[in-house]
């Protein structure tokens, strides 16, 4: 049986394929080299199908789609669906769905998990027409929010970064951007008492600026300080996200965790320190929503558990068509323990706007002014912290955390000085656990720590600022020549300056 699942408008355009054996996974961004590229049609999906995987719309059985009708003018009447129905208005000779945009996100982690999860909690900027949330259970929805009632985080963080003057190519990265500049702010202890009473129903409120000029009494003291109004309410947002979540799950339930709002590593770090089970899927926003659909049309036909053999590095794009040979992986240990940038290109691409280990911008993380000299070659803000991958075995050596993080979705404060280019200036770093796997990085990562003693390397995204992750090999070699990076390695292929 043929499955195909689509996420095809607006942005962040995704397509999920199962040939009856093998699932596959399509993100257009990473083709097309545009930040959150969208097909705004109904018909590109059948030329990318057809391109990928040699099929047309009539190879196919069954279609699910989540989709903003309104981006193509198409009647909204039925936003309250749950959680799927007939949509007719894909060209398709086959059965077509349009499935519920928070419950594609709700069963977005099945690789992540042997069993449904005891709820499952998606936060994202609106789903379906205007829900800013929802809250699932046994597979049905006990209760939702919308942007009208309840206000939404994630349109507030959009919102509150483009009116701070944050830049960006696309409105979806602000609130990323917005994560840390806010920890260059200070807590003011007596408005945090006077946002105690908003709460997850009154998000519009928290974020209303007008209440902290009054606070402040003087627009001009209240301008100048806006700054720790933004940490202030950052800090407020995340304790209203701990007693949500307090509301429906216990302590040690397993709980899943998706929408874009859980890509803020601040708040899911709180979080974690609540419910140690919550699971994050590093596809957490809309590019897992095909990931889904894809999972609802699995459980309809009664078919058993996809299986994925190398995830998250699940992107078609292009592979080197080599492995980094021994030899390969001990010369670009010795670059970076010299204090040289390499671009590492790897396998197929991850899941995620987090590189973990397969499209990474790499450096020594003793090195000094490193940040200062990433953030030139990424031409990103200077304020942007960087992450960092270090062998999970060491992690309590440098970290205040003794969990595995393998997607970057949580952060801790260092213990040791001397790596100034991973610590933010709160003292933290996003970092990655990167486990005994045998993988090309996992090698890289050891042959480093026998070089230098350092189990860890500043780790970043294999792109420019406004930029996708480099999807091809030419795509890293235009980065690296334009760029002042020192080396690249592709395979078993290393390039120097």
């Amino acid at each position: 049986m043929k499955l195909l699942a689509l996420r095809v408008c607006e942005h962040d355009s995704n397509i999920s394929y199962f040939d009856g054996s093998e699932l596959h996974y399509y993100k257009s961004e990473r083709e097309y080299q545009v930040k959150h590229h969208a097909f705004h049609n109904f018909w590109e999906w059948q030329d990318v199908i057809k391109r990928l995987w040699g099929i047309n719309e009539s190879d196919i059985d069954e279609i699910a789609i989540v989709f903003d009708p309104w981006v193509y003018r198409l009647p909204i009447n039925k936003e309250t669906f749950f959680p799927a129905i007939e949509y007719n208005y894909i060209p398709a000779k086959c059965k077509v769905w349009r499935l519920n945009h928070h419950y594609a996100h709700a069963l977005s982690s099945w690789m992540l998990l042997e069993d449904d999860p005891d709820v499952s909690i998606i936060i994202d900027g609106s789903g379906d027409l205007d829900k800013s949330w929802s809250v699932f259970k046994n597979n049905r929805i006990i209760k939702e929010g919308s942007v009208d009632n309840n206000g939404s985080i994630g349109q507030r963080l959009s919102f509150l970064g483009k009116d701070l003057g944050i830049k960006g190519t696309h409105y979806l990265d602000y609130a990323g951007k917005l994560m840390g500049l806010q920890s260059f702010g200070h807590i003011d202890n007596g408005y945090l008492d006077f946002v105690q009473q908003f709460d997850m129903n009154s998000i519009n409120q928290l974020y209303d600026i007008n209440n902290w000029n009054h606070y402040k009494r003087d627009p001009l003291i209240a301008n100048l300080t806006c700054i720790d109004w933004v940490k202030t309410i950052h800090t407020r947002t995340g304790e209203i996200l701990v007693d949500f979540f307090k509301e429906f799950a216990n302590k040690d339930d397993v709980i899943h965790y998706a929408g874009g709002v859980a890509q803020n590593v601040v708040w899911n770090t709180e979080l974690k320190k609540h419910f140690k089970n919550i699971v994050i899927p590093p596809h957490c926003a809309d590019e897992g929503l095909s990931l889904g659909a894809i999972e609802w049309l699995r459980r309809k036909n009664n078919l058993p558990k996809f299986k994925l053999n190398n995830f998250p590095f699940l992107q078609i794009d292009q592979a080197p068509a080599t492995f980094p040979s021994y030899e390969t992986i001990k010369k670009t240990a010795l670059l970076l323990a010299e204090g040289k940038t390499v671009a590492w290109y790897q396998g197929h691409g991850e899941l995620g706007p987090r590189a973990l280990g397969n499209r990474s911008i790499l450096m020594n993380p003793t090195i000094e002014n490193g940040k200062v000299k990433i953030n030139n070659i990424k031409r990103r803000e200077q304020y942007r912290p960087f992450g960092a991958s270090i062998l999970s075995e060491h992690k309590e050596e440098y970290f205040y955390f003794n969990y595995e993080n393998p997607y970057m979705l949580f952060t801790s404060t260092l213990k040791k000085n001397g790596m100034d280019c991973i610590t933010h200036v709160d003292g933290t770093c996003r970092v990655q656990t990167v486990s005994n796997d045998g993988s090309p990085f996992r090698l890289l990562l050891e042959e480093f720590n026998k070089l230098t003693g350092c189990p860890i390397l500043l780790n970043t995204s294999l792109n420019l600022a406004g930029k996708p992750i480099a999807a091809y090999t030419n795509n890293a070699k235009e980065l690296f020549y334009k760029s002042e990076l020192d080396c690249l390695v592709i395979g078993d292929e290393l390039y120097e300056k």
